[in-house]
């Protein structure tokens, strides 16, 4: 009847509820010591089960102020990101203005001049301008 698996399997659960045998024990010497003792002992386990409370909201409070500063973290570089990209577009609009424009000017000065208005714009786009030597 009792085995080897009967005491691993009390074994086991003693590990998990320890504290079931531990409280047995303790209201059976409270029933002996009268009702002072035993209220001390509920008492105790209250009190327990408060700083137990506490310090799960204390947790809770410190993990909700970590997600905050995340979250605030993650928006204002979302915000520096969309900035800088928008300054970047604006550069990028403006650079591509001041090209339109020098390139209506080399048009407009060497309109008659079609290999010096090709290497005029071969300048501008920054390529490499090879003049056709046939003729």
């Amino acid at each position: 009847m009792f085995t080897i698996l009967f005491w691993k399997k009390v074994w086991i659960w003693l590990k998990h509820y320890w504290y079931w045998p531990v409280i047995i024990v303790l209201l059976i010497f409270s029933v002996g010591l009268g009702a002072s003792s035993r209220e001390k002992l509920f008492d105790f386990f209250s009190k327990q089960k408060e700083n137990y409370d506490k310090e799960i909201q204390i947790i809770k409070e410190a993990s909700e102020k970590v997600d905050a500063k995340k979250t605030e973290i993650f928006i204002k570089h979302k915000e520096e990101l969309e900035k800088i990209e928008k300054e970047y577009d604006i550069k990028l609009e403006e650079t591509q203005e001041e090209k339109r424009k020098e390139l209506v000017k080399v048009i407009e000065a060497n309109g008659d001049k079609p290999d010096k208005l090709a290497e005029e714009i071969a300048k501008i786009l920054s390529v490499k301008f090879y003049k056709n030597n046939n003729g």
